[in-house]
């Protein structure tokens, strides 16, 4: 099994939380369309905090795209962030990208 997956955190101001989401949302969709990344799912956790789920093909994948993307602005409201790298394991997801890159 192969595949990249990133969890991401987000402590957001009321006030920008609209604003957040549509960046979020927009930001998502190109680096799907654009650099190959699988998608991401944007929950909210017990505190209200927005955790995203992102699946990537590799690290490298993602490193690029980033990359290529350059910098761009900060997302609206955001108080705190941070994210935790993942090297998937065992994927049994009902329907998953990363299963198609098994060999």
């Amino acid at each position: 099994m192969t595949g990249f997956a990133v969890i991401y955190r987000w402590s957001v101001e009321a006030e920008h939380q609209t604003a957040f989401r549509a960046r979020w949302h927009a930001g998502t969709l190109a680096l799907r369309e654009e650099h190959g990344a699988f998608g991401s799912c944007l929950t909210r956790d017990e505190n209200g905090d927005f955790v995203a789920i992102a699946l990537w093909p590799s690290e490298a994948a993602r490193a690029a795209a980033f990359a290529a993307r350059g910098m761009r602005e900060p997302l609206p409201g955001v108080i705190e962030f941070e994210e935790s790298r993942l090297q998937v394991e065992d994927d049994l997801w009902l329907s998953s990208p990363l299963r198609d890159l098994s060999s």
